[in-house]
């Protein structure tokens, strides 16, 4: 009968939602660390009391409301629109209506405490910011949150030593991504601006979110390497570095939310993001090898190709360019925005490298909603460069397609297109 009960008790347990935490303790050394270094008028605004609870209580809210085990949280853990995970990057369709909901929550109990029905309603906003920092402190961590493969497949390229065989790699605390005892180093760091509106700071968290994500996927082989056939050593150094990269953002999250809740906006600071270029996002078209030849077509970021894969900076005709991207025919490199309540135009320059051949005929196009809403013409390696502009959409998410077609009797090899300095701008 004990058999029976135990039995049964561990088949139910498997039939609860799985929950793979990410960073574990590194959760209350990354909300430590950033809330640390909030400047003084920002601590100044709260309680220690409701410092306390951003920092230790209400810094894995969502993992106590996983599988629904925890319902009196649905308040602060259901966003309103599609399921989404709370742990992990989703789409922007999914992500960016979410992160801006999670900010108004937060910032209008801030502003506006006597709206709410509620015994304590900056504490309440604390709850809301407590769960938004935990969504974007996962994916930092070096872990299933930010693996671009499997626990099969790594188990596979690095077979794990017999002896730590029954250790996971990816998942949460019986993996060897939130082991041993590193630490952030407590470096000086001034938090920086987000965004000068809600819907500007929703966009550009996210697009913070997909860079911390990236970074983290990149110290997943370091540790499992220096976890399984070194001494670990290197694994305490890259989960600490990858903390840090992760503490940071959480501290230009949180003073982002309270410059917004206290109207306290620097216009100078706020000025950096007058422009914002594309090539300093990730582009949701991930660059495949396909037939010949291979080599031209993807995208290359703030750089551009030659027919024989050679390197070289960016340039059309004689006019250089440090930034944008480097393109073969054809292309799509794709992006879905907002223009967060701020930019109204998107703006750039293209033409054929100096070094695309005597049949290079490319014709570039900026499409936004399946719609061409500006394009070149077919341009040679005899043409100047072209200014595309185009305006963007208000109010809402759209795709944007930065596109290069081949123009009839062109070779693929002479078709070396770039796109310099694509950015958005306030008008």
């Amino acid at each position: 009968m004990k058999h029976f009960i135990s039995s049964t008790l561990l088949f139910l347990f498997l039939l609860q939602p799985t929950v793979s935490f990410g960073w574990g303790r590194g959760h209350d050394l990354i909300r430590t660390w950033a809330i640390e270094h909030l400047p003084a008028w920002q601590k100044k605004k709260l309680t220690e009391s409701h410092w306390k609870h951003l920092g230790k209580d209400y810094n894995k809210l969502q993992d106590q409301h996983a599988g629904g085990r925890a319902p009196h949280l649905d308040k602060y853990c259901l966003p309103p629109g599609p399921r989404l995970s709370l742990h992990d990057v989703n789409p922007p369709e999914k992500s960016i209506p979410a992160m801006q909901w999670y900010l108004e929550q937060t910032i209008d109990r801030i502003q506006h405490p006597d709206k709410f029905e509620e015994d304590d309603p900056v504490d309440e906003a604390l709850k809301f910011l407590g769960v938004l920092c935990h969504w974007n402190e996962d994916p930092g961590s070096p872990s299933a949150h930010s693996s671009p493969v499997n626990e099969a497949a790594l188990r596979i390229l690095l077979p794990p030593t017999p002896d730590k065989v029954n250790l996971n790699y990816l998942y949460g605390y019986g993996g060897i991504s939130n082991r041993g005892t590193f630490e952030i180093p407590n470096a000086e760091y001034t938090p920086k601006l987000l965004g000068a509106s809600i819907p500007e700071a929703a966009l550009r968290i996210y697009q913070h979110q997909l860079l911390l994500e990236r970074n983290a996927a990149a110290g997943i082989i370091p540790i499992i390497q220096s976890i399984e056939y070194g001494d670990g050593t290197l694994a305490e150094k890259t989960r600490s570095r990858l903390a840090h990269r992760n503490a940071e953002h959480i501290a230009d999250l949180c003073y982002t939310v309270f410059c917004l809740a206290y109207d306290r906006i620097d216009v100078e600071e706020s000025r950096q993001w007058d422009e914002q270029s594309l090539s300093a996002w990730l582009s949701e078209t991930v660059p495949r090898m396909t037939t010949h030849p291979y080599y031209v077509t993807p995208f290359l970021v703030d750089q551009g190709f030659d027919a024989g894969r050679k390197l070289h900076p960016l340039q059309i005709g004689e006019q250089k360019y440090d930034i944008g991207f480097g393109a073969g025919v054809p292309s799509s490199i794709d992006y879905t925005l907002t223009n967060g309540g701020h930019y109204q135009q998107i703006v750039c320059e293209v033409g054929l490298h100096p070094l695309a051949g005597p049949t290079g005929s490319v014709n570039f196009q900026i499409m936004i909603d399946g719609k061409v809403v500006a394009e070149s013409g077919f341009l040679t390696t005899k043409d100047s460069a072209v200014m595309l502009s185009a305006d963007l959409p208000k109010g809402k998410l759209f795709k944007l397609k930065l596109m290069t077609v081949a123009g009839e009797g062109s070779e693929s090899l002479h078709n070396l297109g770039v796109w310099g300095e694509p950015r958005l701008v306030e008008e």
